[in-house]
């Protein structure tokens, strides 16, 4: 795989034309920006990259929904008074 520099596909934009795969780098910053895959790709990595989302989006609700049942569970064992509070507010009439 091919390194290329912002600072040289701002230069000169046809390299982007020569590119299969390649990572693009910030020099300066001493960082991986990202990685360039040709469109003659996509059909082999778009199934990969969709699957890789789906799993890190179930990853985030299965880390959600753990966290929501602890706050729920830290609610159950609470000494009852706030809760008595919170109940009976939201049993009060509206007011308009």
């Amino acid at each position: 795989m091919l390194t290329y520099g912002v600072t040289d596909i701002q230069n000169k934009p046809s390299l982007m034309k020569t590119m299969d795969v390649a990572e693009i780098i910030d020099r300066r910053a001493h960082t991986t920006v990202g990685y360039f895959i040709s469109a003659k790709y996509d059909k082999l990595i778009l199934p990969v990259i969709e699957k890789i989302d789906r799993e890190e989006r179930l990853a985030k609700l299965h880390k959600l929904k753990n966290h929501q049942d602890l706050e729920f569970a830290e609610l159950g064992v609470d000494d009852g008074i706030s809760s008595r509070r919170y109940c009976h507010r939201q049993s009060l009439p509206k007011k308009r």
